[in-house]
């Protein structure tokens, strides 16, 4: 056919939106929240990983979310930016609560396993230290302003870490892990 274009077509996948709603719900959203954003900004303005230069794109994922847009924040690297201070719901003029989504967001990427290596670097640790970030060195830097080497938690004590690990496994973790929960 002369002259035709090309017509971009977004299929919405109806099961995508009940879990992710479910999930919303579970975190005390309404799915009803998210449409009364008005595209303000007031999130991103108030976010300090955005005015650290993280690009965050907050007004797009809560859109993409709306519209059950699963792509676009699987694709988004920004969602794992987010330092969980909790500023951008203090901000927001209308209570969408935009950590929640974040968080939401973030099982959602995980469940897909769409996320930064080192999430799953930071995931490993945690469950087999007790700690998502563990500083090479950390014993002689803790001796030299007197403390003892091994601090008291789950890396200092092996019966802790244990029942830590125990307590990982029964959560939701043992079934979306990268990695052998032994």
């Amino acid at each position: 056919m002369e002259g035709a274009r090309d017509v971009n077509v977004i299929k919405l996948d109806e099961e995508f939106f009940a879990e992710f709603y479910d999930e919303l719900q579970e975190m005390g959203m309404d799915k009803n929240q998210l449409r009364r954003c008005i595209q303000c900004g007031m999130c991103a303005g108030g976010c300090p990983m955005a005015l650290a230069g993280l690009e965050y794109f907050i007004k797009r994922i809560v859109h993409a979310s709306i519209l059950g847009l699963k792509e676009i924040f699987l694709d988004d690297s920004s969602v794992w930016g987010c330092q969980s201070c909790n500023r951008c719901v203090e901000v927001c003029p209308m209570d969408v609560r935009p950590y929640e989504l974040i968080q939401a967001i973030r099982r959602v990427c995980f469940r897909e396993y769409a996320m930064p290596s080192n999430t799953i670097d930071g995931l490993r640790n945690y469950y087999e230290q007790g700690h998502a970030v563990i500083m090479k060195g950390y014993e002689e830097r803790r001796q030299k302003v007197g403390l003892d080497p091994v601090p008291p938690t789950t890396i200092g004590n092996e019966e802790l870490r244990k029942k830590f690990q125990e307590v990982m496994k029964a959560t939701a973790l043992a079934e979306v892990a990268p990695f052998p929960l032994e």
